[in-house]
């Protein structure tokens, strides 16, 4: 969460300084979907992360061409162009935000609960059996939750969660650790978001 709130706290007070400096520049437009993907984040809005993803592409691009400028970048500008006679074609230092994205897609879980059961036969979690928890943390690029999800007399306190991409059903890989630390539970899970 903390890389997250950095990167929010990043484009708000980036978006804020370059609506300060170019008031009637097209730029503004971008910098109003930083500040509602900023606003969204801290207000706990699932729907948030699409907006800052749009706010980092926008950026990358830059080209000159005679007196027309296309250059989106947000208060700090950096280029890496080719120059080809009257025009400069190159990427904004802002392309290195594009790390960021896995965390910002992973974000639109937080908050939300997940429910699921186990897709593979597994000693503990069974088929039949929902369990459900509320991812609150991104840890590397996995989902981290606490939960009180009881199996078998264990109380498993803390969820590591990993979505995986399926065409006909989400699938997820999780980690179930109980409250002794001691016999954890992996499985590939089927999941939906309620």
């Amino acid at each position: 969460m903390k890389l997250l709130t950095g990167l929010y706290i990043f484009v708000l007070i980036t978006s804020l300084l370059t609506i300060n400096n170019n008031l009637l520049n097209p730029t503004i437009i971008i910098s109003l979907i930083g500040i509602a993907s900023a606003i969204l984040f801290f207000t706990k809005k699932s729907s948030f992360y699409y907006l800052a993803i749009i706010w980092i592409i926008a950026q990358i691009p830059y080209l000159i061409f005679g007196e027309y400028t296309i250059d989106f970048s947000q208060f700090l500008n950096f280029h890496f162009s080719l120059n080809i006679g009257s025009v400069s074609l190159g990427l904004n230092a802002q392309i290195f935000l594009l790390f960021f994205i896995k965390p910002i897609l992973l974000s639109e879980f937080l908050f939300q609960k997940v429910t699921f059961k186990a897709y593979t036969e597994n000693d503990k979690l069974k088929r039949e059996n929902e369990y459900s928890f509320i991812p609150t943390d991104i840890v590397g690029k996995k989902l981290v939750g606490n939960s009180e999800i009881e199996i078998e007399n264990e109380i498993y306190s803390k969820v590591k969660f990993e979505p995986t991409k399926s065409e006909r059903i989400k699938k997820a890989g999780i980690t179930l650790i109980p409250n002794d630390k001691i016999g954890e539970i992996k499985a590939t899970v089927e999941y939906k978001l309620n």
